[in-house]
């Protein structure tokens, strides 16, 4: 496995640990994506595949700019998105903000909060292991377990062709993949971003048929063990407020240390 990212072989100072966590969201968004710099924000997308949810979003936002823009400001985002195929609009904002959200709410726009945390992760009693997705048919394999559990990993509706795509594009730019098996059968699907002393824990399925066998605790515990070996002492995860994730992540001991904020609507829609 080729190690990526700048490795330090002690701990993250706390103070820093949030902002780097939220540059993390940010290094994965520009992966293997073009960039465009907006008004306020910046534009990454994969060429080719803007029209599912995964692959295009605003992120990158000074509230200060966009507040002064007024309405301007969403208009043309939206119309940076359609140039280059989107017909779903994310924007992510690094902390709630009151005149922003306020703006978009105005334009139809809805909010999730993710939550960011971080901690520990006990290993449960199980031979899981992780496999790292390499080979095309180590691909291969991703795709048909994808296809199998029919569900990608970021809440939205993704193709899984072209999710499994979108990550080995982003592995080519320094992401990494793995399959998690029990007995040679995959049973899950995480990946793993590495950035100065901070493993961020991304793209995390569990097959439907596994769920509450401690799975996803195993996966997320022997990649942690991957970044100890590394010299990688703190992880982080995200995590939709009040649905599955969060409950699980409280459940094994991680602890809340921020959020940020996705603002999504399908293009088209009319504001509400």
């Amino acid at each position: 496995m080729t190690l990526t990212g700048a490795i330090r072989s002690s701990p993250i100072a706390r103070p820093t640990l949030l902002a780097e966590a939220i540059e993390t969201d940010r290094a994965y968004f520009e992966m293997g994506a073009s960039v465009r710099t907006l008004p306020g924000a910046v534009l990454a997308w994969m060429p080719g595949f803007s029209a599912s949810p995964a692959a295009a979003v605003i992120h990158r936002v000074n509230p200060v700019e966009v507040a002064g823009a007024e309405t301007g400001w969403v208009g043309q985002v939206e119309e940076a998105l359609m140039e280059v195929g989107a017909s779903f609009a994310r924007i992510y904002l690094d902390a709630p903000d009151k005149a922003v959200g306020e703006l978009l709410r105005n334009a139809g726009y809805v909010d999730r909060d993710e939550l960011i945390f971080t901690g520990s992760i006990p290993l449960p009693s199980t031979e899981l292991k992780l496999r790292p997705v390499i080979s095309e048919a180590d691909w291969a394999r991703k795709l048909a377990f994808h296809r199998e559990a029919e569900i990608t990993p970021d809440g939205h509706h993704n193709d899984p062709s072209d999710w499994v795509a979108l990550e080995k594009r982003k592995c080519a730019s320094g992401m990494e993949a793995f399959l998690a098996e029990i007995d040679r059968e995959p049973v899950g699907a995480i990946g793993a971003i590495w950035r100065d002393g901070l493993l961020r824990l991304k793209n995390i399925v569990v097959h439907p048929a596994r769920r509450r066998r401690a799975v996803g605790q195993a996966m997320l515990a022997r990649l942690s063990e991957l970044g100890r070996a590394r010299g990688v002492f703190e992880q982080c995860v995200l995590a939709v407020r009040g649905e599955v994730g969060e409950y699980f992540y409280r459940a094994i001991g991680l602890q809340p240390i921020g959020v940020q904020v996705e603002w999504s609507k399908r293009l088209g829609d009319p504001a509400q």
